[in-house]
């Protein structure tokens, strides 16, 4: 059943979004803030929605967002539930009457361009399956085919990042024409009391330099590897903040210097860390990593996707593939901050480039730019 709000005709341009789920994490982050900023700027518009699947939680900013949820809707493909999102779908896109489709994720992607449109169609990839382990090489190759039949049903792809955009034109997906890379526009998070946060899970006594992981405990975002450098670096103590299938694996085979504690506040959890850890094999422009920054809190990475557009090497963090150079980057990171002065300085640095990089109206801007291109 189809619930949304009842929508009055307006002179405003209409735009419909449609995402398969909000879960806790950037992409709900991205969305909220794009939907609000284009609110700003004058345009109606409708987030659809589906649900969050088992083991996942939905984002608490969906509440203030204008939505319509379709329950058949999620990320995992299902025939029968698909083809009944798609009729609720479609039953909204006529209620609705959108001058401009925008899609967002796969499943999203997928059922808004199955059908041709009679108003332009901008679908957004928040990263990619390329190099997804979840994702073996026979069915890569069948949704490397499916997105190549799908581009074509798009007026404008939109990338959270250009090496996003240069990866999926290097496979086949799209032509350069159709691309337009928008950086993710945040709002600074208000950090919550450090004393208040660090006593609340029994930390307060805590000496030792905090980084912190924060995502959902799937494969691709490898939690498995925060466990192998927490093992080898002794000095340092890790939190790892979040949920999924592997969560419990993760608890059990954690060090005396790594304590798992589920899906915490972001406020909460940038307020107690002296580093901020990803170790994702694949992402597109994980807002986490930009939280971070404009805290002032220095990055240690995996360079996948448009990580090193976020962070700039040896400047606002460190950059790396293999553990070697992960534990190379912790101590980096020790160096750079090992006095009161130097530690000023790095935070003031990785918050000015921060949000000279990632403002909430460039990114709305951008996005109002690209829709009035297509006539909208």
């Amino acid at each position: 059943m189809v619930k949304s709000k009842v929508v009055k005709k307006t002179s405003k341009p209409r735009v419909l979004h449609v995402i398969a789920r909000m879960n806790v994490g950037g992409t709900a982050v991205y969305l909220s803030n794009l939907v609000t900023g284009l609110t700003d700027l004058g345009l109606e518009n409708l987030l659809v929605i589906g649900n969050v699947p088992k083991g996942e939680v939905e984002d608490g900013v969906v509440v203030n967002l204008p939505i319509a949820r379709i329950g058949s809707m999620s990320r995992s493909l299902n025939f029968a539930n698909d083809r009944a999102a798609k009729r609720e779908l479609d039953a909204i896109i006529k209620t609705f009457k959108p001058d401009l489709i925008h899609s967002h994720t796969f499943k999203a992607g997928l059922l808004v361009r199955i059908s041709n449109k009679s108003v332009p169609v901008v679908h957004t990839f928040h990263g990619h399956h390329l190099y997804d382990p979840e994702f073996g090489t026979v069915k890569r190759s069948v949704l490397n085919l499916i997105e190549k039949r799908l581009a074509v049903k798009a007026d404008a792809i939109v990338t959270i990042g250009e090496n996003v955009k240069k990866e999926l034109l290097a496979v086949g997906i799209g032509k350069a024409a159709q691309y337009v890379s928008i950086a993710p526009g945040i709002d600074g998070v208000k950090l919550s009391s450090k004393v208040k946060v660090l006593k609340s899970f029994s930390l307060e006594k805590e000496k030792r330099p905090i980084v912190m992981w924060l995502g959902r405990f799937t494969q691709v975002k490898r939690p498995d590897r925060v466990v192998a450098l927490a093992k080898k670096s002794p000095d340092l103590f890790f939190v790892m903040a979040g949920g999924g299938e592997m969560v419990d694996s993760i608890r059990r085979s954690a060090p005396s210097n790594l304590k798992v504690i589920g899906w915490q506040k972001k406020e909460d959890m940038w307020s107690i860390a002296d580093i901020a850890l990803c170790t994702s094999d694949s992402e597109g422009m994980p807002l986490s990593l930009i939280e971070a920054q404009l805290a002032g809190i220095p990055v240690v990475s995996t360079n996948v996707g448009s990580v090193n557009e976020i962070v700039v090497d040896s400047v606002t963090g460190k950059l790396g593939n293999s553990d070697n150079e992960l534990l190379a980057g912790f101590k980096w990171v020790i160096a750079a901050r090992k006095t009161l002065v130097k530690r000023s300085a790095l935070k003031r640095k990785i918050k000015t480039l921060a949000h000279q990089k990632f403002e909430k109206k460039t990114m709305a801007t951008a996005h109002r730019e690209l829709y009035r291109k297509l006539g909208v």
